[in-house]
């Protein structure tokens, strides 16, 4: 080989070499901003969601609660529907497979968590009657009531 031939097998490798860098390089930024995507979804959807628990009332997890009675039905219900649209949402995403299985994980127990509550299952029981989430969100919904039963 001459020296011009080592010199063009140099080059050679020296720009495989560029474009392999390159494309790792490309590759470590791709997932770090997926990462960041799913750490600011996280984000936004727990920021939603406290949002909406601090507007319950204080007594809403108790067995003894009755939500048609409460002095604050109105108001609580508009929580309850907010609440309910953001389960929707959460589900959603996990059936468009577009969430980590271990952010759904947490989400799904949180929801089990929620709807073993009497009050949670009194406003779904109303919010079902007028809004529609479509058959497999509703039947999604109603497990959760089975399980508790």
């Amino acid at each position: 080989m001459t020296n011009s031939d080592w010199i063009s097998l140099g080059s050679a490798v020296a720009t495989f070499l560029g474009v392999v860098v390159a494309a790792v390089a490309i590759w470590v930024q791709i997932r770090k901003l997926n990462e960041q995507l799913m750490l600011q979804h996280f984000a936004d959807y727990t920021k939603r969601y406290q949002e909406i628990i601090l507007q319950f009332p204080e007594n809403i997890n108790e067995a003894s609660f009755v939500l048609a009675s409460h002095p604050d039905y109105s108001r609580t219900m508009r929580q309850m529907r907010a609440y309910f649209d953001l389960c929707f949402e959460e589900w959603y995403l996990n059936q468009r497979k577009l969430l980590d299985k271990e952010i759904w994980n947490v989400w799904k127990s949180g929801m089990e968590a929620a709807l073993s509550k009497p009050a949670f299952k009194q406003a779904w029981a109303q919010i079902k009657k007028d809004t529609n989430f479509g058959v497999a969100f509703e039947q999604y919904v109603e497990s959760f009531n089975e399980k508790a039963a």
